[in-house]
């Protein structure tokens, strides 16, 4: 009879070491990819929200301008948009009256959407816009501000915040 020689079958266990540390590496590299690309997806939500705020008040405003009852002059005005009546100051929707359902502002304007404004920071010529489920609200927001400064320059500046995204 003949010997066979002793064939191995199976992996050494620096083998399954080696493996088991590449497949760490790069589950460690996927996650980070992952968290990053949830935080660039909520600053590009920012970014479309600044872009749909900006285009809801130069709109408004046009409005404002071809009715006679809304004027730059004013303080305070309104005017009807699809059905809704809207508050104006200085020509520009105002930001927020305090109410619940922001009826009348800049808010029953735009599809807000994950955005919620905070009433405590806002006012008729102010509105504070947070991302909700952002990882730091209070970085990770849209400052909708109207210039009171003078009839004949008021302008409509809105800013973001988007450290906390």
């Amino acid at each position: 009879m003949e010997n066979k020689p002793y064939s191995q079958s199976g992996f050494t266990l620096i083998e399954m070491v080696i493996v088991i540390l590449i497949l760490s590496v790069l589950a460690v590299t996927a996650y980070a990819r992952m968290a990053r690309i949830d935080s660039e997806a909520r600053q590009t939500s920012l970014q479309s929200f600044k872009a749909t705020v900006l285009s809801a008040a130069a709109m408004a405003k046009g409005v404002c301008m071809s009715d006679p009852q809304c004027s730059n002059s004013q303080t305070t005005s309104t005017t009807q948009i699809e059905g809704n009546t809207i508050y104006f100051s200085h020509g520009y929707p105002v930001g927020w009256l305090g109410n619940e359902d922001g009826a009348g502002t800049l808010l029953q304007l735009v599809d807000a959407g994950k955005f919620s404004v905070q009433p405590s920071l806002s006012d008729n010529n102010h509105a504070v816009y947070f991302l909700q489920g952002a990882r730091d609200i209070d970085h990770c927001q849209l400052e909708y501000t109207i210039s009171t400064t003078s009839a004949s320059a008021s302008a409509v500046t809105v800013t973001t915040d988007n450290s906390g995204c």
